[in-house]
């Protein structure tokens, strides 16, 4: 017998049903007694084989050791038992089931035969449905005693229409009911516990209603106290169909209420639920616009970021990087777009807009490898106990990528799906910009390609053209002026002045001038750098970048200008891969000329 089997089974022979353990849930199952709500029976679903937990009592022992039947999965207790169905014969388990099913209807008593509500037929006797007399027990006779009933929660019982379908009906008598108990108080001194999946009044027997209405009363009081989980989702069912609120805004104020007061404060696991259902109030009520935007917050910072991504025309180049820098991680670890950062913050707006150019690239770049638009249905309120009174309900744009629409009980929403991999996708990109980039711009080492569409890499190249273009429109003409006469003027006057001077006061002006050249480049010298150079290091790489004097300093701290130039070359050789220093024709420390800018912008400006 396999799941699907047993389902049938316990359907046609008890009239009861599987439920979800966990609402949504398709592993496990539950079975539940009509007498007291407690389970009976567990199944688990899964790894490729099916085992049901059942409660047997004294019983469990003994059955535990026949062929097909194990420890139980779940329920880890003495009188429960396990059936694995895929190895258990079809007649073992379904004696099992029923001893089960006859202890659960008679509250576990040992002698089950003497008050059993269904008549088994014993092995070799014709087992088809033959009519027979139930016996109420005494947990029926007691669930609502008339003397302990007030006149209200009485007619409340009675109005219960069993005629209606149950697929509609649970959720239309329990609205029925609720407008009638709507501004009902009571004061019970005493406390029943009450555990039930989608709870509602019909549930319940007079001590949990009373119970209910108690903690009730003091909730609208503004007095909050711990209780059974169910009576929380029921007065929360209440507030969803607009019981004991003067209007919508009353009732998600109620609603708020709730949540800070006693959901946060006693029971967190309610909250993904109302966290949903407030969503699915504020528009199914059809609240102020503002409270509908600080609702869907996180969905509206989603979106946009794929309405940046999906239409870059709209926003800045900085709002781009923005999105790529929390979407990536390439944006945020490449040390060249981090020192590059303005230069790169421009070049992917020009790349990123030549990129979505589907026409001329061929490629639906943002639907294949970002996200699709798509259109997600979804019960209104799902998982809740409403009863579903408008059929027509607005339309709402959430925001630009967002919007619902509502049709048969269900919400329409339209909005981008994430693509599989789309952080991987954005940072291949990412790579290949950079690596272009790197080449055009001459910002570092090359980097190694990676696998990328060629019509992607197309598009990156245009952008980078289009850059240039746009740079060269932006520059302002910049006038020319010839100052030859000037400096021949200036070089005549020098003359002649130096043909003035003595050979004292020439001595003594070059002196001068060579102690400000060393006190330039001391100053030039910046010590803190993420290369680990040394303030010695660093004197003797400025100096030779702005062709100034380094033999005095050398002399003077007892330096080797070739220890200096093999260490700065160690510690520069990550960065390009190659050395920067080589010695001239005359044997003298030079920069190699290939890399003086990039040194002096590394080491000199800023």
């Amino acid at each position: 017998m396999d799941s699907n089997q047993l389902f049938k089974y316990v359907y046609a022979k008890y009239g009861l049903k599987f439920k979800p353990a966990v609402p949504g849930s398709t592993s496990v199952y539950v079975l539940m007694s009509p007498v007291d709500s407690g389970y009976f029976a567990m199944l688990s679903r899964g790894q490729g084989q099916s085992i049901l937990d059942l409660k047997c009592g004294a019983m469990a022992a003994l059955i535990r050791d026949l062929p097909g039947f194990t420890d139980p999965m779940k329920i880890k207790a003495a009188d429960w038992v396990g059936a694995i169905l895929e190895k258990v014969s079809e007649d073992s388990l379904k004696k099992a089931l029923d001893f089960a099913f006859k202890l659960a209807m008679n509250g576990d008593e040992v002698n089950i035969a003497q008050n059993q509500y269904f008549y088994i037929a014993p092995d070799k006797v014709d087992d088809r449905y033959q009519a027979q007399a139930i016996k109420p027990s005494e947990n029926l006779r007691k669930k609502h005693n008339n003397s302990l009933v007030p006149d209200r929660i009485r007619k409340m019982l009675e109005i219960y229409d069993y005629s209606i379908l149950p697929s509609r009906g649970r959720a239309k008598n329990f609205y029925q009911q609720a407008r009638m108990m709507a501004d009902y108080d009571d004061d019970y001194p005493e406390f029943f516990a009450f555990k039930r999946f989608y709870p509602t009044y019909h549930d319940m027997n007079t001590g949990q209603l009373r119970s209910y209405f108690t903690w009730r009363s003091k909730i609208r009081q503004h007095v909050f106290e711990k209780t059974s989980t169910s009576y929380a989702f029921v007065y929360i069912y209440e507030l969803l169909n607009n019981i004991g609120v003067d209007d919508a805004q009353d009732g998600y104020e109620k609603l708020l209420e709730f949540e800070g007061k006693y959901v946060r404060q006693f029971d967190i696991s309610i909250d993904v639920y109302l966290q949903d259902w407030l969503k699915d109030y504020v528009l199914y009520y059809d609240l102020d616009e503002k409270i509908i935007k600080q609702r869907f917050a996180s969905e509206i910072k989603r979106d946009h970021d794929y309405e940046v991504l999906h239409h870059p025309e709209k926003f800045t180049a900085q709002e781009l990087a923005a999105v790529f820098a929390k979407k990536t991680t390439y944006w945020n670890s490449s040390k060249v777009i981090n020192k590059n950062e303005k230069l790169f913050v421009q070049l992917l707006r020009y790349v990123w807009l030549e990129l979505l150019d589907a026409k001329k690239y061929g490629i639906a770049y943002y639907s294949a490898f970002v996200g699709k638009p798509d259109i997600i249905e979804k019960p209104i309120f799902a998982g809740s106990v409403f009863y579903l009174r408008k059929q027509q309900v607005a339309d709402h744009q959430i925001d630009a990528v967002r919007k619902y629409h509502f049709y048969q009980g269900k919400w329409q929403i339209h909005c981008d799906q994430q693509i599989s991999r789309q952080r991987v996708n954005l940072n291949n990109f990412l790579h290949e910009l950079d690596r272009v980039a790197r080449t055009e711009f001459k910002l570092g080492r090359s980097i190694k390609p990676r696998f990328i569409d060629q019509a992607v890499l197309k598009a990156i190249n245009a952008g980078v053209a289009e850059y240039h273009i746009q740079e060269k429109k932006a520059q302002i003409d910049q006038i020319k002026i010839d100052f030859s006469d000037l400096d021949q003027i200036r070089a005549n006057a020098s003359k002649t002045r130096d043909s003035l001077l003595t050979d004292e006061e020439k001595q003594l002006e070059q002196a001068e001038a060579q102690e400000e050249v060393e006190k330039q480049a001391d100053e030039t010298v910046k010590v803190d750098n993420e290369y680990g150079l040394d303030e010695n290091e660093m004197f003797f790489l400025t100096a030779l970048l702005m062709q100034q004097p380094w033999q005095t300093y050398l002399k003077q701290h007892h330096l080797m200008a070739s220890i200096l130039m093999d260490n700065i070359n160690e510690k520069l050789f990550d960065e390009f891969g190659d050395v920067v220093l080589e010695n001239n024709e005359q044997d003298q420390p030079q920069v190699i000329t290939d890399y003086v800018d990039d040194l002096k912008d590394m080491f000199l400006k800023g």
